[in-house]
């Protein structure tokens, strides 16, 4: 990003996908100021952003102020996923299900049938 995007700055989301707030608390973590412009990162900082974005974990503190039984839209573009194993278009042998795909389904179990219908195809192309 530093030589693509130097003139950018790092505040600017550069990812589409990832929500605004998600990227702000990736970049107190990295310890990068969201200030300056992609140029200004050492290489060293952006290799650490990178593992970052390929291995975070999260903790999961409760729930939000939305019901449990609601679903708010957003997640891996439907286009990236190959349906028939429900694996990505993008990365060979990575799968998905449920609810991490951009879909929304309306209250009274639709949401239900798309994570057992998703989960199920995914788990067959694995084991298979």
């Amino acid at each position: 990003f530093r030589i693509q995007k130097g003139q950018q700055f790092v505040k600017t989301k550069i990812f589409d996908e990832l929500p605004r707030r998600l990227w702000e608390s990736i970049l107190v973590k990295v310890k990068i100021d969201p200030a300056l412009q992609w140029a200004q990162i050492p290489k060293q900082t952006e290799s650490l952003l990178i593992r970052e974005l390929i291995s975070a974990n999260f903790q999961v503190n409760g729930k939000t102020m939305n019901k449990e039984e609601f679903v708010t839209c957003g997640g891996i573009r439907l286009k990236e996923v190959n349906f028939k194993k429900m694996e990505s278009r993008l990365i060979p042998n990575l799968h998905f299900a449920g609810e991490c795909l951009d879909y929304d389904g309306i209250t009274g179990g639709f949401n239900f049938q798309g994570a057992w219908t998703t989960g199920f195809i995914a788990g067959k192309a694995m084991a298979d």
